[in-house]
């Protein structure tokens, strides 16, 4: 059993520090999936804000205020190291954006300080070999940062950049080294700027790279902040302290100098009384005790350990403001570790393509960070039943483990990762497309005939308002065949009716959710059981499609085994008739209205009640297209007999039964939107006036009946108003203003109609 001590080390560390563990040898490595290295002028002032107002707290007391606390830097040992560097590759899980500057603050700090040194004069013998000792030695502190070197042969040794990406190879010859990025460019540059004991540092060209460019720009940034640190106006104009030379030897910034005992065998109070008179060398002094700052007071909590996923569970445990790496952030390392092993490129290969299509779908339809982190977690879930029939659970550290083991086990079966990732690209299209309601217009371009594509988008809309996510994988399998399959989407289609049609009937006769995912688990699983159909991929992907027919049979087959076990058209209603309905689930209501009152007309029987029979289809009782669910005027499900408790004028049966008989199908109706009136508890009669205004085939007489609401005190909310004027009005009601008496008999036979049609529509679908 492993120690928690042998998991991880942790401790705050300087710059120099960071640079030099593993004896100097450390180079660190941004790897594939971290972004680009992108911090803002915003961020680099407010960095710059902190480490200026600490060095100047640093003149009044040397405590734990006077540090410049940066956060965490999380470092992962590279299971390979570069074949030609001698040093130790070090991969940064977080904190690459901090480090990365801090680097780029050590290379500013030289050539601050050597533009400086040529601009100061000669004090004394005495002082002058003092602050060139003092400089000496701060440079090559500050230089450790940037870059180190690695011991080739003998005497000989090769600089390396401390910090490169993961398409860079550092290397002990200058053959063996490809340096592709901005920063390992840049770092590179600057060695040889460094030993050329140059005195202005010429910023390499950024060519092409995004990242480059950014490096630059914020170099630059740093450098102009540094000349304003012996500028008064410039710190005054970003708030920065001021700190004045008869406050060099305040506090604890003679804690600054690491060399007055050996060089002048003091501390130095005598030397520096010197320089305080002395104005003209006040803004490299100033530098200098900085840069010492930077070095010894500036601190990073910093976390190194052997095993990647201790790494990024420690992440996540430490991290509160940052984005944490998504299961699918971590695959792409090893992605592309297996697609160089294999093919030699990674870059335009059907992986890359793959990835960048998920990743494109992220920036542009989940762009804040928690939709992102939620997006991915649900992919992943939805994934793992496609692929393999298996739940996982919505914990990133598990899917981070699961998800790469997964991808193994299939690469090691098909021989091809581009399979694995081409399915993962295409169940995260299926579920941008078809599950996202805001994308629901994107449908037509898979679907050009409109009656089709009306179709989809309702029963797609429909399973996303009922948030019924496991259906996906069951239908993200029928769409991705019918989509290799020469764009052929009428099986998908057919699979689409059908798993609605089981979702509506399941739901509208038990009215809870509970089981119904396991339901859709099982078709999707494998295994020796009779619940289980195996609809899965399979890690080969050489799973064949389940057949219609079979699939039907497996979904009416879980309405058969259920604890309601309704096998026939009478059992479902008797269980439809006694389920409050509107408490359950309203978009599972809404559906059922919709169904039943589909190509119907009123009942000349039956007044109240609607019925096919002998009856021709009208456009205005085409109920079942996208265009109508999505319309303001079926928007809300709304109770007929007041929602309250036993209201005046109301039937007290509906209200005393066992049975809530005011939230099931036979009292609920559609309006355009909820009334926030009198009209939710007005009487019986009065609600009458309400229906006729919005049903009446003339203009003329719903302004009447209009007039009449309002006489009795009902006011309607404008929208509604000019509703009831327009030509628009609301087939759905037809009859309802025509029930004499609204009570608890009338109800039930109402539940027992609409149920029995909207049976008479959802069963063929899954017959």
């Amino acid at each position: 059993m492993k120690k928690v001590s042998e998991l991880f080390e942790a401790k705050a560390y300087n710059p120099w520090e960071i640079a030099t563990i593993r004896n100097g040898s450390a180079g660190f490595r941004i790897p594939e999936y971290q972004r680009k290295y992108d911090w803002s002028s915003k961020n680099i002032k407010r960095l710059m804000a902190d480490i200026f107002s600490s060095f100047e707290y640093l003149s009044r007391k040397n405590d734990a205020s006077a540090f410049t606390f940066l956060g965490t830097l999380i470092l992962v040992k590279d299971r390979k190291q570069e074949p030609s560097f001698k040093g130790k590759s070090f991969s940064i899980v977080d904190g690459q954006q901090r480090l990365t500057t801090l680097t780029l603050l050590s290379c500013a700090l030289i050539e601050r300080l050597r533009i400086l040194r040529n601009t100061i004069p000669s004090i004394s013998p005495r002082v002058d070999n003092w602050l060139e000792i003092e400089a000496n030695s701060l440079e090559s502190v500050l230089f450790d940062c940037v870059c180190g070197y690695q011991k080739v042969q003998g005497r000989n040794f090769y600089p390396f950049p401390r910090i490169v990406r993961d398409d860079d190879i550092r290397g002990d010859s200058f053959q063996s080294e490809t340096l592709k990025s901005g920063i390992a460019k840049f770092l590179s540059k600057f060695e040889k700027f460094y030993q050329k004991e140059d005195e202005e540092f010429s910023i390499p060209d950024p060519g092409k790279t995004v990242d480059g460019e950014k490096i630059n720009e914020n170099y630059l940034e740093i450098r102009g902040l540094l000349e304003k640190l012996n500028q008064q106006n410039g710190l005054n104009k970003h708030d920065y302290p001021v700190i004045h030379a008869d406050r060099f030897q305040h506090g604890g910034y003679k804690q600054l100098w690491k060399k007055t005992h050996d060089v002048l065998q003091s501390d130095g109070s005598k030397e520096i009384s010197v320089i305080e008179r002395k104005s003209e060398i006040h803004g490299y002094f100033r530098t200098l005790m900085l840069g010492s700052y930077f070095c010894n007071y500036v601190a990073v909590t910093t976390v190194i350990t052997p095993d990647e996923s201790a790494a990024f569970d420690i992440f996540d445990a430490l991290n509160t403001t940052g984005e944490p790496l998504t299961a699918l952030e971590t695959l792409k390392p090893q992605v592309i570790k297996t697609v160089n092993e294999l093919n030699g490129k990674y870059e335009g290969s059907p992986c890359d393509i793959s990835f960048k299509n998920i990743d494109e779908i992220m920036a542009n339809y989940y762009p804040e960070t928690k939709q992102k982190q939620d997006e991915t977690k649900n992919l992943i879930v939805t994934f793992f039943l496609y692929m393999e029939g298996r739940k996982i659970p919505l914990d990133l550290s598990i899917q981070r483990r699961e998800l790469l083991l997964l991808f193994q086990k299939s690469k090691n079966k098909t021989k091809n990762p581009a399979k694995f990732i081409e399915a993962l690209s295409d169940v995260s299209k299926y579920r941008c497309d078809y599950w996202l309601q805001s994308n629901i217009g994107r449908i037509n371009r898979y679907h050009p005939d409109q009656s089709e594509a009306e179709t989809v988008k309702l029963l797609c809309s429909l399973i996303s308002a009922t948030k019924a996510s496991l259906t996906i994988p069951i239908l993200a399998r029928y769409w991705v065949d019918g989509n290799k399959n020469n764009n052929d989407y009428r099986m998908y289609i057919d699979v689409l009716k059908a798993i609605s049609a089981f979702l509506i009937l399941r739901r509208a006769a038990t009215g809870g959710t509970a089981g119904i995912d396991t339901c859709f688990r099982e078709i999707m699983e494998t295994g020796n059981n009779s619940k289980k159909f195996g609809l899965c991929t399979g890690l080969d992907f050489e799973e064949d499609i389940l057949e219609l027919d079979v699939l039907k049979s497996a979904l009416r087959s879980k309405l058969e085994i259920s604890q309601f076990k309704f096998k026939s058209k009478q059992e479902w209603i008797d269980h439809v008739v006694n389920t409050p309905i509107y408490s359950s689930s309203q978009p599972i209501a809404r559906f059922l209205l919709f169904c039943a009152n589909h190509n119907t007309d009123q009942d000349t029987d039956n007044t109240g009640l609607v019925t096919r029979e002998g009856k021709s289809k009208s456009d205005d009782r085409d109920f079942l297209t996208f265009d109508k669910w999505n319309s303001e005027h079926y928007r809300t499900v709304e109770h007929v007999a007041p929602n309250s408790d036993k209201p005046d004028g109301w039937d007290l049966k509906i209200y005393t039964s066992t049975r809530d008989i005011r939230n099931t199908l036979g009292n609920l109706i559609l309006l355009p939107s909820k009334e926030n009136s009198v009209v939710g508890t007005a009487s019986w009669p009065k609600k009458k006036l309400f229906y006729s205004a919005l049903t009446n085939k003339n203009i003329e007489e719903r302004k009447k009946a209009l007039k009449k609401a309002n006489r009795e005190g009902m006011k309607f909310k404008a929208s509604t108003e000019d509703l009831i004027r327009s030509r628009t009005r609301l087939s759905m009601l037809d009859g309802i203003g025509d029930v004499p008496k609204w009570d608890k008999d009338f109800i039930e036979k109402r539940s027992r109609r609409l149920a029995a049609l909207a049976w008479d529509k959802l069963w063929p679908w899954l017959n």
